[in-house]
């Protein structure tokens, strides 16, 4: 039997997650990152990343490989709600290959290996380590790192269960090939889209098989549009497929982009948890990315991913080297404040209503951030901060508040589910608990000032690891 290589580190998966960490667990460890695919720059994702995701995370080094980004949020359903608005907070759309290829580069310039078109096989964990089974041979780590996404088979190992929620995305880098249609701009970001015709009953809510479509202008030529789901169940993708063509070359409404040319097809598949989400682990086994349900509720995996994985792997770099790999001591390198844990509890809350909430009332709630809605010039920054994790205790009071006039407390308490009601009992307690951290341990002078900053787009809840 041939001799098994050892690594500190071995990663399954050379994603956005995998690939960060190893590019900078590398610098001090001996690292393997091995994934079934041939290119390293493959994926089949686009990334979109909030600037302050990258100044939460230190990391400016990536900045290169952000390309333009959203200035103008647009809303349009089939039931006449039409909402647009500059946006408040800074976005970039990244070049998911360049970034990925540098970080592969890192990879190999501080000796670490990479194996590509390696399958994962099976693992298990001895007293010293975690022999790793693949296509290519048995290779042994102190650390197992599995970032190999949402169809983890390390998960299915460990038969781990999840309450997660899924948002199921598939869709197209397309190009115009006359130049940007009328009325578009590098930069908008159509947000909420729906269709009279893509299901028999009008009034399907998203989880009963409602999708959205949605599309960011990234240059003068080229867009990324996509259909979600969002629910319980992943939507396999076949089916998406064939409602994404659907909406891309027959909707009448969608005619601008009838005779786009795809360059790249796109699909993934997100999770969206609570906040404890993230604690999954086993002795000598880290999952991070969407194993890991790193990922905030509305879906940006790579925003944690990158306020994150510099922070994450430089605990990880010491806990290799004091072998503090139990299930125990790698439980606590992952932290939330009372504040992420807050704007957490307030995100999954909206998102699981999102999913079960009626066309009709989706169009409520859409109104919400209209600004001449109810909330008027204060609805767009509301809706930013809600799925940026930024909102404040008293907006977001004020924000339910708004949500129970103007869906109904009926209705809400209709498309929650049960189990969300504890969610809503935690919010409570919390909220009480965030209030108290700030006032006894920070302040209320510091208190203040924090809330000034998140209003300016700081103090983001993507930090997880902090």
């Amino acid at each position: 039997m041939a001799e098994k290589i050892e690594y500190d580190v071995i990663i399954l998966g050379a994603g956005p997650a995998g690939a960060s960490l190893a590019s900078e667990l590398s610098k001090d460890l001996n690292v393997l990152i091995f994934d079934k695919k041939e290119q390293f720059e493959e994926t089949t994702k686009s990334w979109l990343i909030p600037d302050m995701a990258i100044n939460i995370g230190e990391a400016d080094d990536i900045r290169p490989f952000m390309k333009n980004g959203v200035t103008r949020f647009l809303a349009d359903t089939y039931q006449g709600v039409d909402v647009q608005w500059d946006a408040h907070l800074k976005y970039h759309f990244a070049q998911e290959h360049a970034l990925l290829n540098y970080w592969g580069d890192g990879i190999k310039a501080n000796g670490s290996e990479i194996r590509l078109g390696c399958w994962y096989q099976d693992s298990f964990v001895t007293r010293d380590g975690v022999v790793v089974s693949t296509s290519q041979g048995e290779f042994k780590g102190k650390l197992l790192i599995d970032a190999s996404g949402g169809h983890s088979p390390i998960r299915a190992k460990y038969s781990l269960t999840n309450d997660w929620y899924w948002w199921s995305v598939c869709g197209a880098i397309v190009e115009f090939p006359d130049g940007l249609p009328e009325g578009m701009q590098v930069g908008d970001y159509q947000l909420w889209q729906t269709f009279r015709d893509t299901n028999v009953n009008a009034n399907e809510s998203l989880s009963h098989g409602r999708p959205v479509w949605e599309y960011e202008i990234l240059d003068e030529n080229t867009a990324f549009v996509f259909i979600f789901y969002l629910g319980k169940d992943r939507i396999p993708l076949d089916s998406m497929q064939r409602v994404f063509n659907h909406v891309l070359r027959e909707e009448g409404s969608t005619s601008e982009f009838h005779n786009s040319v795809i360059v790249e097809e796109k699909h993934g598949w997100y999770p969206s948890g609570g906040p404890h989400s993230q604690k999954v682990t086993g002795d000598r086994v880290a999952f991070v990315g969407t194993a890991g349900c790193w990922t905030t509720p509305c879906g940006w995996g790579v925003s944690f991913i990158v306020a994150n994985y510099k922070n994450y792997a430089k605990k990880l770099i010491k806990a290799v080297h004091n072998d503090a790999l139990s299930q125990k001591e790698l439980n606590t390198l992952i932290t939330m404040s009372a504040r992420t844990k807050f704007q957490v509890l307030v995100d999954q809350i909206a998102t699981h209503f999102l999913s079960f909430a009626s066309a009709d009332q989706l169009n409520d709630f859409i109104r919400l951030f209209d600004p001449k809605g109810p909330l008027g010039d204060a609805g767009p920054l509301m809706c930013e901060k809600l799925f940026t994790l930024t909102i404040s205790e008293h907006e977001a009071i004020d924000f339910l508040k708004q949500v129970i006039t103007s869906v109904g407390g009926k209705a809400l308490a209709q498309n929650i589910p049960k189990e969300d009601y504890l969610l809503l009992l935690g919010l409570v307690e919390e909220g009480i608990e965030v209030a108290v951290v700030d006032a006894i341990n920070k302040g209320m002078d510091f208190f203040k000032h924090n809330k000034e900053k998140v209003h300016e787009g700081e103090g983001s809840a993507f930090a997880i690891t902090g």
